[in-house]
């Protein structure tokens, strides 16, 4: 682009799911690019990636020579997240992580923008993308904390194998073929079947019996709102659908509300739409968190139920991480 605000980008993990929904996103919301690099494991090396017509060669990440990039966008794992990192901040270029590696890290910010893009400055040099789940729960608890306070949160998820990676989705694909076949389901991803199956476990088990996935979403929760003194219980569940997590949220808050009044609260909130009956199935490959089924006070003044469907490959990953992006752009990270 001709703009002097225009960046050279590299997107690591290029080959990805979550990385291929970043190049399409760069594209659609014509973010300001200067030069778009690609690189992947030795193993993709080489591979052609068609990016708005132009055909653009994955490179290499361990051998590549990163000097020269503005900002680069990692969607390859924690492993190579923590190796690679370093190398790419300590040439001076803006890491933006979807992995957990710095999750938890204090020196490091978590952001969703329209939460808490004050805790990104023109110094920042790495950031954070939250889980995908607690992006999704976030944007309508932060304002709902800022206007009623939180004394309580439970959420139960429906997380779409998408979230797990291609693998899983084949798994998903693959069982629905041997189905159709008459064949016993093949499990090529998770430990069993998922087709036709919900399995309440999403990540390693830590201590005291939740997942890790339910533990991000209380740790990184507190984080993005900064305030830890309401507790957040969450049952974590991949269900057999392609994309879009879905979650049931029930919140207890300082002081009663209404339905109405919460209606109108977050028809206002950034980055959240209201909607009749929110599904998975309509509502991939759109940007908002959709929220419906809204329910307060009927048996609690102080209670609220609600439901939330959004895309977690958009909102949930490559969309947040690109609008941390833009937001740092617009505090003047790379002013010339």
């Amino acid at each position: 682009m001709e703009s002097s605000r225009s960046l050279n980008v590299g997107v690591v993990g290029a080959t990805g799911m979550v990385g291929r929904e970043l190049l399409h996103l760069l594209v659609k919301r014509a973010f300001p690019l200067a030069r778009l690099r690609l690189f992947a494991s030795a193993r993709s090396a080489g591979t052609p990636v068609e990016v708005a017509g132009q055909s653009i060669q994955v490179e290499d990440l361990d051998s590549a020579d990163v000097q020269g990039l503005d900002v680069a966008f990692f969607s390859a794992g924690r492993d190579t997240a923590l190796s690679q990192a370093p190398r790419f901040t300590e040439s001076g270029v803006v890491v933006i992580d979807n992995s957990s590696a710095f999750r938890e890290d204090p020196s490091v910010p978590l952001v969703v923008p329209e939460i808490n893009a004050h805790r990104l400055t023109p110094a920042t040099t790495c950031v954070a993308n939250p889980n995908c789940s607690t992006i999704i729960l976030a944007l309508p608890l932060a304002r709902l904390h800022e206007t009623f306070g939180l004394q309580e949160v439970v959420v139960s998820t429906y997380q779409a194998v998408s979230g797990s990676g291609r693998a899983a989705l084949d798994d998903l694909l693959g069982q629905v073929r041997d189905f159709a076949q008459g064949k016993p389901p093949e499990c090529r991803h998770y430990d069993r079947p998922i087709f036709l199956n919900l399995i309440p476990k999403i990540g390693d088990w830590m201590e005291g019996g939740e997942s890790a996935e339910e533990r991000k979403m209380r740790i990184e929760t507190w984080r993005i709102l900064e305030d830890d003194s309401f507790p957040v219980f969450a049952t974590t569940v991949r269900v057999p659908v392609e994309r879009c997590h879905s979650e049931a949220v029930f919140v207890r808050l300082k002081r009663a509300c209404t339905s109405e009044e919460v209606e109108s609260l977050l028809r206002s909130a950034p980055g959240v739409s209201l909607e009749d009956l929110p599904s998975p199935r309509e509502l991939a490959c759109r940007e908002e968190v959709f929220v419906g089924r809204i329910r307060a006070g009927a048996q609690d003044a102080q209670a609220l139920q609600f439901w939330v469907v959004s895309d977690q490959l958009w909102k949930g990953a490559a969309l947040n991480a690109i609008q941390i992006a833009e937001s740092l752009l617009e505090k003047g990270r790379w002013q010339r």
